[in-house]
């Protein structure tokens, strides 16, 4: 098998743009060349944009601001067979502020691929609900923490989103290689208004949680 790769930084600024990508050491190969393409197809966009932007306000007589992407994988943990990796990032194409966002990655080391969460878990289960449910409620306690008064249903960012709007995360907080909480991000616009940034609730991993995982993941998991 190939050595796993060391790490990543890229960083370019000019006058049209400013780009930067990164990730960590110890990784699969099949997962660099993962995040390569990745690396390749984000810069590939924000030097499209950058141009096409500088070249429309050169026309309009309009003052050109250089563009800005990153974006920065790490680890928010692995076991024996799972990798799980978190990635921030940010964009700015010109308008009135830049905006910041979420993601993740699992990867199977055994499968040496990309899986999701679902396909951890037994047929015909699901951990969405155990996830959405107790976030919903805290997030309801922050935001009314954020904005100083009770969230009403009715405004428009009063409701829960749905699961597939949140970036969850496989997480190790202890460091033990066996994942004990789930990261839940809401990215900003998800549940709230700019000016709220995104919301970020931990969530621990329950014994019923862990029930219904196939037997062969059940071993990087614990409540």
């Amino acid at each position: 098998t190939p050595r796993p790769a060391g790490p990543h930084s890229a960083v370019e600024e000019n006058d049209l743009y400013s780009f930067s990508f990164s990730w960590p050491g110890s990784i699969p190969a099949r997962l660099e060349s993962r995040l390569k393409a990745e690396e390749s197809k984000l810069k590939a966009e924000i030097v499209a944009g950058a141009k096409d932007d500088r070249d429309e306000r050169a026309k309009r007589g309009f003052d050109y601001h250089p563009h800005a992407a990153s974006r920065s994988y790490e680890y928010a943990g692995w076991s024996g067979r799972l990798i799980s990796l978190m990635s921030s990032s940010y964009g700015f194409t010109g308008g009135a502020h830049g905006s910041t966002g979420s993601g993740a990655i699992l990867w199977d080391k055994v499968l040496d691929r990309e899986i999701s969460i679902q396909d951890l878990l037994l047929p015909g289960t699901s951990w969405s609900g155990a996830i959405r449910q107790p976030f919903c409620v805290l997030l309801d306690r922050e935001r009314e923490k954020r904005r100083g008064e009770p969230v009403r249903k009715e405004d428009l960012f009063g409701n829960c989103p749905d699961y597939k709007e949140f970036t969850v995360l496989l997480t190790d907080t202890n460091k033990d290689a066996r994942f004990d909480h789930i990261d839940v991000i809401a990215d900003q616009y998800v549940a709230g208004p700019y000016a709220e940034g995104p919301y970020e609730i931990l969530l621990p991993i329950t014994a019923a949680m862990i029930e219904r995982l196939k037997p062969e993941y059940r071993f990087s998991f614990k409540a």
